[in-house]
């Protein structure tokens, strides 16, 4: 989805809803918090909750050195769609630079009664950002995990696990 049709969306949302409060949005940074700190491939995750009604949750991450935009894109479009989207209507878009990929979401819902909206900015870490994880880490393990959990190293984070 282009920036100029989330925009129409997003504010259509923002207007005739409320935007989450007090344990419903404290749950969704809680649960956003949980997925990227679980993912090898981010490191000083920070989420924070605004009043803002753009951006309701506001999270800063460090991916790793090397890895495609694509690629983060493509997780960070997976923890919208598994940890935050409500069951009615959400709208997302991406702004990926050079060392940089912004995710911009909403969702929305009459049933739940209200709104989450995220700006997340991932940036391209640096190999100090990762140290002192005890193993080094490669291609494999950032793109799928292992199939069978008893084959996975104790210290190893999943990179793609549902809660």
């Amino acid at each position: 989805m282009d920036r100029a049709e989330f925009m129409q969306l997003r504010e259509a949302v923002t207007t005739n809803l409320p935007p989450a409060s007090g344990a419903p949005l404290a749950d969704a940074a809680a649960r956003l918090r949980r997925r990227l700190v679980a993912s090898v491939m981010f490191a000083q995750v920070e989420v924070e909750v605004t009043d803002d009604p753009e951006r309701l949750l506001v999270a800063l991450v460090r991916y790793r050195p090397g890895t495609r935009p694509r690629q983060v894109s493509s997780f960070l479009e997976a923890v919208w769609i598994t940890e935050l989207r409500l069951s009615a209507l959400d709208a997302f878009t991406f702004l990926v630079e050079e060392g940089q990929v912004e995710l911009e979401a909403v969702t929305g819902d009459q049933g739940a009664g209200y709104f989450v909206s995220l700006l997340l900015v991932a940036l391209e870490g640096g190999a100090q950002d990762f140290e002192g994880e005890g193993r080094a880490v490669d291609d494999a393990d950032v793109g799928t995990p292992s199939p069978d959990p008893a084959d996975a190293s104790p210290v190893r984070k999943r990179f793609w696990r549902k809660s």
